[in-house]
């Protein structure tokens, strides 16, 4: 009895192995109790995202597979976005697929929990897949989607079966893909940027003008001005920012990462600007942006491979963070070659000198209400980012850098004049370092998102000044002959000497020298 089981058990396989070639190299089983199968099958890879452009439509045409158990059947098919901030689906309408029409696929089947649809007509596979005969139907899905705004997503695909004539329906299968939208730069963004460079030169030309050397030597002969602005610039804001990072936005570790990298970035070119403006130590600022943006090339590292660390330990991502040591000298050049050419046009071209100087201000306060006015319009998107807690970082930073620094200098007995100048500063920094570093360590459009801290931080660090320019510069107005005669000190006490300036007099220790003016044909 043994023996004819065992030739039953022979004879099956001989069978089985017979089939097997004549098929070319298929195994067909019709039941397969541990495996399951999906009713609805896309050719789009789960690693294959859908690539958006903000503001702009995008139409997808992708293959399907229904698979059916009988020909009765009916599904509605619905597409939707998990995110309709992100992006929407232009396509109201759901899509019936009705099951009369299958045809029979062949279906290549692993281990894993899905089957992958084969052609009918393919003569060979790989012995590892098991294959089988569905019923199902292939077409083309045709729909629309628009990129409202940049970041990651799904786009989801839900079948229901109708089950009766009252059109019942069913869930049956429920799948998701990734949605990446981007943000393209357009024409208009480009000319803005070309814009604020030229304006920064301009700017920083004019202030070439205005610069007494001898300021700046004094400055750096008795630096007890520069270096309480530097140890502001890059012990005092470091802290805060990370104190602030840790304290209010703490779940977000890409945003603390940004307000911390905000804080550790060098003085801006706008606090120029703002010394200017209000009456600060202009030679005095003009000196700190320069130096704190050398110490830039030292200082960043040091923080970042620091305290940095702690933020980059907590992202679930490989976050890799490049110092762009090539836009920090990009920075230093701007600043520097402007003002030197500047300082030439000061000394050897005195009726330029004249005429850039009544110029200057009015252009400064044009090009600020001009350049603020149409940046916020072309970023407009980067304020549905803007969550209450982001833009209480991003406010904080700048605002305790402007209290605490001039609290500090107060307590170290510096000159009014000073104090401005510091307080400005230390509060304005050079975010767009910060914004680049957050595009280079992460990937599109992650590194976007990222940003917006820094960018957050940079919208809300100029308002108070702004504000306060305004009615200062109506004050003055109003009371044009007050300050007419109220010398401005433009150079701080050196041992018992103070040098102050009265239009075109020199007052020593109380003492009015007349300094005769520079003839032009000199």
């Amino acid at each position: 009895m043994l023996q004819i089981m065992r030739q039953v058990v022979c004879s099956l396989v001989l069978v089985t192995v017979i089939s097997v070639k004549a098929r070319g190299g298929y195994v067909v089983e019709e039941k397969m109790p541990n495996r399951t199968q999906k009713h609805f099958e896309l050719k789009w890879g789960p690693h294959q995202p859908f690539v958006l452009m903000m503001y702009q439509q995008t139409t997808f045409n992708v293959e399907y597979t229904l698979y059916c158990n009988h020909s009765s059947e009916k599904y509605r098919l619905r597409i939707f976005s998990k995110g309709e901030k992100v992006f929407t689906v232009r396509q109201t309408d759901s899509t019936i697929i009705s099951c009369g029409n299958a045809t029979e696929i062949l279906v290549n089947v692993t281990d894993g929990p899905h089957g992958f649809p084969m052609d009918k007509g393919a003569s060979t596979a790989s012995p590892l897949y098991h294959v089988i005969h569905r019923k199902g139907i292939r077409g083309n899905l045709t729909f629309n989607l628009y990129g409202e705004l940049i970041g990651r997503t799904f786009l989801a695909f839900e079948l229901r079966k109708i089950e009766n004539m009252q059109h019942n329906e069913s869930v049956e299968d429920y799948s998701m893909y990734h949605v990446v939208v981007f943000r393209k730069l357009g024409v208009f963004d480009t000319i803005f940027r070309i814009v604020i460079y030229i304006f920064l030169v301009f700017i920083t030309l004019a202030f070439g003008c205005k610069l007494d050397l001898e300021v700046v030597k004094e400055n750096l002969r008795r630096p007890v001005a520069p270096a309480i602005g530097i140890g502001c610039q890059y012990i005092l804001m470091p802290l805060i920012a990370f104190g602030i990072a840790k304290l209010v936005i703490p779940e977000d570790h890409a945003m603390g990462l940004g307000i911390f990298i905000s804080g550790a970035c060098p003085g801006g070119g706008v606090s120029n600007i703002y010394s200017h403006l209000l009456d600060g130590d202009l030679s005095l600022s003009i000196t700190m942006t320069t130096i704190s943006t050398i110490a830039a090339l030292a200082m960043m590292p040091l923080w970042i491979y620091t305290l940095g660390q702690v933020f980059i330990k907590e992202l679930s991502t490989d976050t890799t963070m490049n110092i762009p040591f090539l836009n920090i000298f990009t920075t230093l050049v701007v600043l520097v070659v402007p003002l030197l050419v500047g300082v030439f046009i000061k000394y050897k071209l005195p009726r330029l000198t004249k005429i850039l100087m009544k110029i200057i201000t009015p252009v400064t306060i044009i090009a600020i209400i001009i350049l603020l006015s149409v940046g916020i319009y072309t970023n407009l998107f980067i304020f549905k980012f803007f969550e209450p807690k982001v833009i209480l970082a991003g406010a904080l930073l700048p605002y305790c850098g402007y209290v605490l620094s001039g609290i500090i200098c107060l307590i170290l007995r510096q000159s009014w004049t000073k104090v401005k100048t510091i307080i400005i500063e230390t509060g304005i920094q050079n975010q767009g370092i910060a914004i680049l570093l957050m595009f280079t360590a992460f990937p599109p459009p992650d590194g976007e998102i990222a940003a917006v801290a820094p960018i957050a931080s940079g919208v809300m660090t100029p308002l108070p000044l702004f504000v306060i320019t305004i009615f200062y510069l109506i004050y003055k107005r109003c009371n044009r002959d007050k300050y007419a005669n109220i010398p401005k000190e433009d150079v701080s006490k050196r041992g018992d000497i103070t040098l102050a300036v009265n239009g075109d007099k020199t007052v020593i220790n109380g003492k009015m020298e007349e300094k005769p003016l520079r003839n032009d044909e000199d």
